[in-house]
C-alpha cells in the first residue's frame, strides 16, 4: 500500500479511483466490511482503491476539548488499512481551508478533479463538509449527477448494535477488553518501549517491564491477563495499569510482568494484547500482601491464557 500525506490537487491528479472517506479510528470490523466493498468496486472498474482520511482527527483541530482518545496510533492505523489490501491511503492534513470547503467543493475539487473518482463507498452514517451537511443523501444525489456511483453500506454489527468506534472506545475505557474482540476482530493491544522503573516489582519477587506508549485510549486502571510479543517470541503475562496506590506513586504507569521470562528488555519495544480483566487496581496494606495478590493474579492468568491464541488482523482477512 502506498501512503500519501497530502491531499492531491488537480495538478497532481491520481486516478481513476474507487474511494472511501472517513476517520477509521480502530479499523474495526465495520470498517473492514467497507474496505471489502471498496476493493470489490475497484476491481470491477479496474482502478485503484483509495482510503481518504484525515490527520489530525477533525475534532482535534476544530474542538480539541471534545476530541476522542484514539484507538490507534498513526502507525497502527496504516498497518491495519494496508492489511485490507487497499492500494493507496491518503492522510490529508486537516486544515481550516479543508474544513471550510462546502460538500460541493469537496466533491468537485478533490473527488472529481484530483482523484478522478469513479465509485464512492461510504458508511450509512458518514457526513463531512461544513456543518456535516455532506451526508449519504447529498452524496447519492450530487455524485450521481456527476457520473460517480455511490454505494452506501448499511449497518453491520454484533449483538444487535452496529460496529462503532465510539462503542469500542467506551468498552476499552471500562476495562471490558474481552468484549471488544468481536467488534475489532482482534485483541486490543498496544506497543511500548521498556523504560527503567522503581524496581519495586523485582524487590517483591515479580519484576516488571515499565512501558511508555503512544496509544491514547488505554483500558481502565486495573490488572489484566495479557499476551506479550517481543521479537518473534510470545509470552503470557499480567499488566497493572494505574498509579500503584500501595506505593503512592501518583503517576500512571503500565507495568508488565512476563511469566516464566528472565532477561533484560530496557530500550526494547514489546506489544501487549489484552485478553481479560482480572481485577481493579487496589491499595494493599504492605508489599507482602501485594506480592500475594500478584501471585494469585499470575496463577489465574496462567489458567486463562493457557493455549489461548492471540487474534491479529492478518488472521481474519478474507478476500
Amino acid at each position: 500500500m502506498d501512503i500519501l500525506k497530502a491531499s492531491p490537487t488537480p495538478d497532481s491528479a491520481i486516478g481513476p479511483c474507487a474511494v472511501t472517506l472517513g476517520n477509521f479510528d480502530g479499523v474495526h470490523l465495520g470498517h473492514r466490511e467497507l474496505f471489502r466493498h471498496l476493493i470489490s468496486q475497484s476491481r470491477q472498474l479496474s482502478c485503484q482503491s483509495v482510503v481518504y482520511t484525515f490527520d489530525p482527527h477533525p475534532l482535534k483541530f476544530l474542538q480539541p476539548e471534545k476530541a476522542p482518545l484514539l484507538l490507534n496510533t498513526p502507525a497502527e492505523k496504516q498497518r491495519l488499512i494496508a492489511a485490507s489490501h487497499v492500494d493507496l491511503l491518503i492522510e490529508a492534513p486537516f486544515t481550516r481551508e479543508l474544513a471550510s470547503l462546502s460538500p460541493e467543493q469537496f466533491v468537485d475539487d478533490i473527488l472529481i478533479a484530483a482523484l478522478q473518482t469513479k465509485a464512492l463507498v461510504i458508511g450509512y452514517d458518514y457526513a463531512f463538509g461544513r456543518g456535516r451537511c455532506g451526508d449519504a443523501e447529498f452524496l447519492r444525489r450530487y455524485c450521481s449527477a456527476k457520473g460517480i456511483s455511490v454505494e452506501v453500506l448499511q449497518p453491520v454489527g454484533a449483538d444487535g448494535q452496529p460496529y462503532s468506534s465510539t462503542r469500542i472506545r467506551q468498552l476499552v475505557a471500562d476495562g471490558r477488553v474481552a468484549d471488544v474482540v468481536s467488534r475489532l476482530g482482534r485483541h486490543y493491544n498496544l506497543e511500548g518501549e521498556v523504560v527503567a522503573g522503581e524496581q519495586r516489582g523485582r524487590e517483591i519477587g515479580f519484576p516488571t517491564a515499565n512501558l511508555l506508549t503512544e496509544k491514547e485510549q488505554l483500558p481502565a486502571p486495573g490488572v489484566y491477563a495479557i499476551k506479550v510479543r517481543h521479537n518473534l517470541q510470545e509470552y503470557s503475562g499480567v499488566v497493572n495499569l494505574g498509579r500503584c496506590p500501595t506505593f503512592g506513586n501518583g503517576r500512571s504507569t503500565i507495568e508488565v510482568h512476563l511469566i516464566d521470562f528472565s532477561g533484560q528488555l530496557y530500550g526494547q519495544r514489546v506489544r501487549i494484547y489484552f485478553v481479560e480483566r482480572l481485577r481493579d487496581e487496589q491499595k494493599f496494606p504492605n508489599p507482602q500482601i501485594l506480592s500475594q495478590a500478584i501471585a494469585a493474579d499470575v496463577l489465574r492468568a496462567r489458567q486463562i491464557l493457557g493455549a489461548r491464541q492471540i487474534i491479529q488482523f492478518q488472521e481474519y482477512l478474507s478476500y
